[in-house]
């Protein structure tokens, strides 16, 4: 359950509806503070191939307290809080920030199931947008860059990350030979 201090949620939306439910949050009252995170997604199939969608299809956050969950809920094309076992689950700060690096950066993103993907050595980040951030080195591309995967809110954005960015991670073999 959520305390009187405001705390981000995850929020899921009718199919295509998450810019509509970020307009109806913005002119309630009082406004319900939100987070709907956008990318370029390229598709050539169209007139205008850029085109500027939820980088999470059915979601957006919101940032609310016990006494706006309920006007949360009703809101309409809201489907649901995301909760387990009827206790709403809240959303680190630490991962909205992730979010909005990744929305920042322009990079290329693409995105996997966390069980899809083969995992390797963990590297953190050490310079660019991202940087801070521990990640599973995915594969050696052949430009000499890095495909490392990014897990933010149980989704994985693999990103492209040049190497003199990246330090490996000591493996507990490697430290347990150090001490």
């Amino acid at each position: 359950m959520l305390d009187s201090r405001p705390t981000w949620v995850a929020v899921m939306t009718r199919p295509n509806a998450e810019t509509l439910v970020a307009d109806r949050f913005r002119e309630a009252d009082p406004p319900i503070e939100h987070y709907l995170p956008m990318m370029v997604r390229k598709d050539k199939r169209v007139k205008n191939p850029d085109t500027e969608k939820p980088m999470f299809p059915c979601y957006l956050f919101a940032r609310i307290n016990n006494k706006q969950i309920y006007q949360t809920r009703t809101t309409r094309g809201v489907v649901m809080i995301v909760s387990s076992q009827h206790s709403i689950i809240p959303v680190p700060d630490s991962e909205i920030e992730a979010v909005r690096r990744f929305e920042a950066s322009q990079r290329k993103v693409h995105f996997y199931e966390t069980s899809q993907l083969v995992r390797g050595a963990q590297a953190t980040i050490m310079e660019g947008e991202f940087a801070g951030l521990t990640g599973t080195l995915v594969k050696k591309c052949k430009d000499g860059n890095f495909c490392i995967n990014i897990e933010v809110m149980n989704i994985s954005m693999v990103v492209r990350v040049r190497r003199d960015e990246l330090k490996p991670n000591a493996t507990a073999e490697e430290e347990s030979a150090e001490a």
